[in-house]
């Protein structure tokens, strides 16, 4: 054997097996829900919209949620891949969709590493300014906070999972406190069930352009799924901790946001709408200036903690795609010692960068966050959809006869998850917001119409190799039959 064919295997190798339990799991779900982050961001505008029902808001967004993480998790107890909603997707419906999902599902996570960790970068610029003498620019942070990202990213895929699990039980300890200080003290004029009230709710249109908003605030929950083939026991470990992510996330969006709401006050909503620190605002009244700068810790590492599931996710994607044929064969390399899928680590950083580099600088943090938020969500709600729709199509297969039960679990939740994911995207595009997040529908659509020509060009160019997409899977034996 020549040399080069020697360090073939350490360059295109797989990826560790059976390293992961579901604590690191649901380490990297809860990571890329940023919970910290979410409610720190996107409560205030949930409350412009639907005044002091924001939890019910968030309740509704979560019970869709759940709709949506019903079909992933029948799935992952079924296939264990690093391809994720890929491989379910190339399994449900046909390899041609599959790879269109995961062009738009590693595409808009890709995206999302970048805007992420700019508001992060934002975030921890305010906070030396406001809390300390140091004064560092947004984007030195961003270039510090990037550093620090790439060391992990490439390391043990563990040493990543335990920062996660660390940082984001930070931000969620901090916040509960805040919110348990709340309800201990009464809140503004005493505790109220009318926040989950829907009658209090302004409009109804009002009402669900705020689930519009809280159900941004659940998109990453099924990240877990990408660890499959890094995981012991996949078929039991990922499941538990997709459903663990969503469960945690809906209890937390809905108890914060309560006591966010009885905080302020029920009559006092529009005092919540127009301040962009909240958190900050409740924790200096309720507790004290020392756990505001906590909580402002606490939503930079929720940040941070989030690019990473975001990298580890968008990574992991590219390398299936590579491995299968979809994208280059460099993609499928892993580094010989750590087995991470360093040339998709290394793409996912080069897109980081040149955004950052290029259109946050010009558009400023928060409105670059939102126009590419809204560009990335837009890709990522489609294949979820895709997703629903293979569910409907994957469980059928086979069926002899219908029961209660398989109507509901097949048919309705997945129908309902589509309506939510479909009504997110429709509400996301019209009324056509502001320039430049006007734009977004616009960039969404033209990635998924290069998707679509590649997936043409590869159908005529090698059909043979489309049909082996999403075959590989990390239990190394095709899937059952449902």
């Amino acid at each position: 054997m020549s040399q080069p064919e020697a360090r073939e295997p350490a360059r295109a190798g797989e990826l560790r097996h059976g390293i992961l339990g579901v604590v690191d799991a649901l380490a990297q779900s809860v990571a890329l829900l940023s919970l910290a982050l979410g409610v720190a961001f996107a409560s205030s505008a949930a409350a412009a919209e639907t005044g002091a029902t924001v939890p019910l808001a968030y309740l509704i967004a979560g019970i869709g949620s759940l709709c949506l993480a019903s079909v992933i998790i029948r799935f992952t107890r079924r296939m264990a891949s690093a391809g994720g909603l890929y491989t379910y997707i190339a399994r449900g419906l046909n390899p041609s969709t599959g790879f269109l999902g995961g062009w738009l599902y590693g595409g808009g996570f890709a995206v999302g590493i970048s805007f992420v960790l700019v508001i992060g970068s934002f975030f921890l610029s305010t906070f030396f300014s406001v809390h300390t003498s140091i004064t560092l620019s947004w984007g030195w942070c961003f270039v510090i906070l990037t550093v620090l990202l790439a060391v992990l990213a490439f390391l043990d895929i563990r040493i990543s999972t335990r920062v996660q699990l660390i940082f984001a039980a930070l931000g969620v300890a901090a916040i509960m406190l805040l919110a348990l200080v709340i309800l201990f003290k009464g809140g503004d004029s005493g505790l109220s069930l009318q926040p989950l009230n829907p009658s209090k709710a302004p409009s109804s249109q009002g009402l669900f352009l705020a689930v519009v908003l809280a159900f941004t605030g659940f998109i990453g929950f099924e990240a877990a799924a990408v660890l499959g083939e890094e995981a012991a026991e996949p078929l039991r470990a990922i499941p538990r901790a997709i459903l663990a992510a969503v469960v945690v996330a809906l209890v937390y969006y809905v108890f914060v946001t309560w006591m966010m709401s009885v905080g302020y006050g029920v009559g006092n909503a529009g005092k919540w709408a127009q301040d962009p620190a909240a958190l900050d605002t409740l924790a200096t009244r309720y507790v004290g200036n020392w756990l505001s700068v906590i909580i402002d810790f606490a939503v930079v590492a929720s940040a941070f903690v989030a690019a990473l599931g975001g990298l580890h996710l968008t990574s992991r994607t590219l390398f299936a795609m590579g491995r299968d044929g979809g994208l280059p064969r460099a993609f499928a390399y892993t580094h010989p010692k750590y087995r991470t899928p360093w040339v998709g680590i290394g793409a996912s950083l080069v897109i980081t960068i040149v955004l950052t580099a290029t259109l946050a600088r010009h558009y400023g943090p928060i409105t670059y966050f939102l126009f590419l938020a809204t560009t990335a969500s837009l890709g990522i709600l489609l294949t979820y959809i895709f997703v629903a729709v293979s569910g409907i199509v994957f469980f059928s297969r086979g069926r002899s006869g219908w029961t209660a039960n398989d109507l509901f679990l097949d048919v309705l939740v997945p129908l309902l998850a589509i309506a939510i994911c479909g009504y997110t995207i429709y509400k996301s595009i019209w009324p056509r917001p502001p320039h430049p997040i006007s734009y977004a529908p616009w960039i969404a659509g033209a990635w998924l119409l290069i998707g679509i020509v590649l997936a043409v060009w590869l159908n005529m160019r090698s059909p043979e190799r489309v049909r082996q997409f999403g075959r590989t899977l990390g239990e190394g034996e095709a899937a059952p039959t449902p």
